[in-house]
């Protein structure tokens, strides 16, 4: 079987579980054993893009995907790097690449990516004039590439100019870049003995990975706080806070007062100045919170670093609760470490509760 046929077939697949002309592959979460593992700095999009395309569409491109998030020096979870298309062959295993097609041109980028896809990928039938197609393991597995195909030069950067569907793009590219951490995070499995100790003492659970370790324990006053330590890597602590609430009185003030008393009692007198954080509504897990982050410091310790607190009511159990997730590593950087973190608090559910589908 020749590439272009093993190509078709592989896009043929895509098409039937995509949803529409920008739609996702079905099942996100399948992997495929037999391709090769990617390998390269995934915080990096590797873009193959002709001429008047990149010239036109780089400053949207970079500005949304290399968008900053707030931690000790705003951190980007992606940088856009222009690769030229003579060395594709090169990229094949990268986890991260980005392609623009102009159906009407017959420069390098546009006419490879039209001899690599069938006529099915290339045909465009919505009135938009373009398509963006991800293709999730398509060389690789852990892997993303998005294909950007368009009628003619201005129908290829439309969605370049386009603040939801910029979004769109980086949603992909973020999207996968947390699954391919959830996986490295759960890779040494989960602390079962921790989990069971959670469950006959707390009410409720979180699935700990291995590495943690109980950093502060004080059950009596329903704290907890996990610490995961390893050489030349960030510093992580996840803590647990609850608090009997007949009513639901947790708010922005409530929030951050709480996160300041847990971080003079249990972190050794660890604080933020209002300047440095930021705070809004969320949705955490089904249920209306609040969220603070930004950087913590300790002027006792001469030390400070990143983190995010999460604070929301559960009305069955009469319950408040907050999770906070901070990052300690000055000499580099903590977003990716402040993610993972998330991805774990994420599992959170109150005892009796059944895990949200995407939590499976």
């Amino acid at each position: 079987m020749n590439y272009r046929k093993l190509i078709y077939i592989l896009f043929i697949a895509i098409l039937l579980v995509g949803c529409g002309e920008s739609g996702r592959s079905g099942d996100e979460d399948a992997v495929d054993y037999k391709k090769p593992m990617s390998w390269g700095q995934s915080e990096i999009i590797n873009t193959f893009a002709d001429g008047q395309i990149w010239d036109y569409g780089k400053m949207m491109l970079k500005q949304s995907l290399e968008r900053e998030f707030f931690t000790t020096n705003n951190e980007n979870l992606f940088t856009v790097k222009k690769r030229k298309i003579s060395d594709i062959k090169n990229y094949y295993k990268f986890a991260n690449l980005l392609l623009f097609c102009n159906l009407d041109s017959d420069e390098s980028v546009s006419r490879y990516v039209k001899k690599i896809l069938p006529e099915s990928a290339l045909t465009i039938q919505d009135t938009s004039g373009y398509k963006i197609i991800p293709a999730e393991d398509f060389w690789a597995r852990e892997q993303t590439v998005v294909f950007i195909i368009g009628k003619n030069t201005r129908k290829t950067l439309l969605p370049l100019y386009s603040p939801d569907k910029l979004n769109e793009l980086f949603n992909i590219f973020e999207q996968q870049e947390r699954k391919r951490l959830k996986r490295i995070t759960y890779r040494p499995g989960v602390d079962e003995k921790e989990i069971k100790y959670q469950k006959q003492n707390y009410p409720w659970t979180i699935e700990l990975p291995k590495g943690f370790v109980v950093f502060k324990r004080d059950d009596k006053n329903n704290f907890v706080s996990y610490l995961l330590r390893v050489a030349d890597h960030p510093d992580r602590f996840l803590a647990v806070f609850w608090e009997p609430m007949e009513e639901d009185r947790v708010d922005k003030k409530w929030l951050r007062e709480k996160r300041l008393e847990i971080g003079d009692e249990y972190y050794v007198g660890d604080e933020f100045s209002e300047r440095d954080v930021n705070q809004k509504k969320i949705n955490f897990n089904g249920r209306d919170g609040f969220k603070l982050w930004g950087r913590w410091q300790n002027y006792s310790n001469y030390t400070g670093g990143t983190f995010a607190a999460f604070a929301f009511y559960d009305e069955e159990q009469k319950m408040a609760y907050l999770i906070d997730n901070a990052v300690y590593f000055p000499p580099g950087d903590k977003l990716r470490s402040l993610i993972k973190l998330e991805i774990i608090s994420k599992t959170f559910r109150t005892i009796n509760q059944k895990p949200n589908e995407e939590e499976k």
